[in-house]
Formats: C-alpha cells, structure tokens, sequence
C-alpha cells in the first residue's frame, strides 16, 4: 500500500487486525511501527519473525524515502530527519493516535529523532541494535578487526563511507557481508533475508557520505519521555553492546535487554527471547 505524503510515495504493510472481535464485542489493538535499519534496505526482513506480535498489537511496516518500494526522489531530502517526519505525516494519513515504535539499526536512529521531532505521537519506543550517534563506526571497525574474514575486512569500509559504485556491488557487498551480521550465520536463513531484499544503492551512499556522520541524539534524549526498551546482542559488531549502553545513560529509565546469543538481528536468532522482551514491555 502507498500514502503519498511529503512530496514521496510511501510504501507500507499492514499485518494483523486494528479491531479485532472478542466475544460480544470488538477490541481495538494498539499500532506498533517497524522501522527497517540500512540505509538501503526494506521492511521485509522483519517477517516471519516479528509477526507473531499481531496476537497483542498490529503492526505497521514502513519503507523509508528511498528504500523497498516507496518513491525515489531527490537524495538532498534522504536525511534521517525527513524520515522522521514521514513517519509523522503517515501516521495522520492513517488518522492514528499515539503510536508505539520500534526501530531496528538505522531505523532505530529514525525512531530515536522521530521521537526527539514528535514527542507527543510516541506512546513507547523500542530501540533495536542502533546506536545515539555516529560514534559507532569507529567501534565497528575494531570488533570487525576481531570478527570479519579478510573478504569482509576488505569490503567494509565502502558501504560506511558511501563509497559503492553500483547496485550490483551494492548487492554483492550485502551477500560478502550479511553473515557477519548473525553471532551464528545460518545460510539458508540468510538465503531467505537476502533473496526478499529490495536494496537501494544511491539512498545508501548517499546517507552514508552526507548524513550518518553528523548522526548524534544523545545531547536530547534526556527530553524523551516515552516508556523506552532497549536492546542489544552481545556479538553485535556495527552497533555493539556499548552503544545500547549509550543510550541508556542518555535516557535515564529506559530499559535495556542484552540477548547473550545473538549479532545484529536478535530478532531472528533469539526470536522467542526477543518476542517475550517485547511483549513484556508493551
């Protein structure tokens, strides 16, 4: 489905019932957002796993400006705060109150400026391996001095610094390195997420060049006050543990979860820990 807002037509998915019957009567389900990490990739790798919270809320997946399926335009608008800001017009598109976030990665810096621009349209916030700053990479690079193949060590850097030339090497660079983003790579698993990816070369360069390096929410993050769970992998190399940690002292209050046996995508490869987390908090 598309809402064209801001000038971009913005792709989303709904999964699970706003209203749903119980008994006599009919019982409304909170919306809880999925904002997808990158820049450059798409909401599909949140499915299968995350879609077993539409027992309790009903999720709302969401392509950034540039990403998956939503419109292309120009790249000056591919900045973390207009992602926000779609993110708020979508939600009036959709005539919502008060949504509950969770951003992944990237999107969790979405989330984090969205409620910093919209504080009173955030009911909860959940922040998924992200980071408060662009102060990750330089972390990123020692644990993947530890962790990544010679392959992976060399490839790295283009991506982080908007250096990949075309939507091949774009897409080669994510099948060199997708692995690292699992503490235990399963290949099929990453068959599937890679196979379903619409990724997106120029957002991704251009956002990596221009924007990610002025990334830095920690001097507001005090001013945030919605309920806030956090959480982190323990072998995640791009946003280690420490950035979690970042976030919890910027945001006194917020909840942090560290999942003891997963990378970067715990919700894939500790799915019923990360499941049972989320529930508990929402």
């Amino acid at each position: 489905m598309y809402a064209h807002v801001n000038g971009v037509d913005l792709f989303f998915d709904i999964e699970g019932g706003g209203y749903v019957p119980e008994g006599p009567t009919v019982v409304e389900k909170p919306t809880l957002v999925l904002l997808h990490g990158g820049p450059g990739c798409d909401q599909s790798y949140f499915k299968p796993w995350l879609l077993p919270l539409t027992d309790q809320v009903q999720l709302l997946l969401v392509d950034h400006r540039g990403n998956g399926r939503s419109g292309r335009v120009d790249e000056r608008t591919y900045t973390i705060e207009q992602m926000a800001d779609d993110l708020e017009a979508l939600r009036h598109h959709l005539g919502l109150g008060p949504i509950m976030v969770l951003g992944h990665s990237f999107g969790g810096m979405v989330a984090q400026v969205y409620a910093l621009r919209h504080p009173q349209s955030v009911s909860k916030l959940i922040l998924s391996n992200t980071a408060p700053s662009a102060d990750f990479w330089e972390e990123a690079q020692e644990m993947a001095d530890r962790m990544a193949t010679p392959e992976q060590l060399a490839v790295l850097p283009a991506l982080f610094e908007g250096r990949i030339t075309s939507q091949e090497e774009f897409d080669q660079w994510w099948e060199t390195c997708m692995p690292l983003y699992f503490h235990k790579p399963d290949a099929a698993i990453i068959t599937e997420v890679e196979g379903r990816m619409r990724g997106e070369v120029v957002v991704a360069n251009y956002m990596m060049a221009n924007e990610i390096p002025k990334y830095d929410v920690r001097p507001g993050l005090a001013s945030v006050t919605a309920p806030t769970l956090v959480i982190a992998g323990r072998y995640d190399w791009v946003t280690p543990v420490s950035q979690s940690e970042a976030i919890i002292e910027a945001l006194p209050g917020a909840q942090l979860v560290i999942q003891e046996e997963s990378g970067h995508m715990g919700f894939i490869e500790e799915t019923e820990g990360y499941l049972s987390a989320v529930r508990a908090f929402l």
